[in-house]
């Protein structure tokens, strides 16, 4: 099971990006030992948001082409609240715009969709590689919400 969860977070990339370090400011996401996210442990949120928003879009496309429009508007709120969650996360860690947040989670977002699209376009059962980045996401949303620094 180790070896799909770390092939969930890798297909994800969920993993600091060369172009975006992680800050001195940057809200940093603690994981426990041995959980689905620990690989996520003191990264900054916002990058798990983007990825998750990317990852979530992916899926909400999938579900509106094979007709499960209610599958594909949950996922697509989802979406929406990551990258929402994203941007206002780099608003308050690093003072920047709502337009610099999205340039910085754009590239994010975008390869996590199109890593997302061939995951749950190959298997979506409860065992899958998709599944369980699904529920990396739902994770971090979890913890994120737990948050008092905000």
């Amino acid at each position: 099971m180790k070896t799909l969860v770390s092939g969930a977070i890798a297909a994800l990339a969920l993993a600091t990006l060369p172009t975006a370090p992680a800050l001195a400011g940057d809200l940093l996401y603690r994981a426990a030992p041995d959980s689905l996210t620990e690989d996520l442990s003191n990264k900054p949120y916002w990058m798990a948001q983007a990825q998750c928003a990317g990852f979530f879009g992916a899926t909400s496309q999938y579900l509106d082409q094979t007709g499960d429009t209610d599958g594909a508007r949950q996922a697509g709120e989802l979406a929406v609240k990551f990258a929402n969650d994203a941007i206002g996360r780099l608003m308050k860690d690093r003072k920047l715009t709502r337009a610099q947040a999205m340039d910085l989670i754009s590239p994010s977002v975008l390869k996590a969709r199109n890593d997302g699209a061939t995951l749950v376009s190959t298997d979506t059962t409860s065992t899958s590689t998709w599944n369980f980045a699904r529920s990396v996401c739902l994770d971090v949303a979890d913890a994120y919400a737990t948050q008092t620094r905000w």
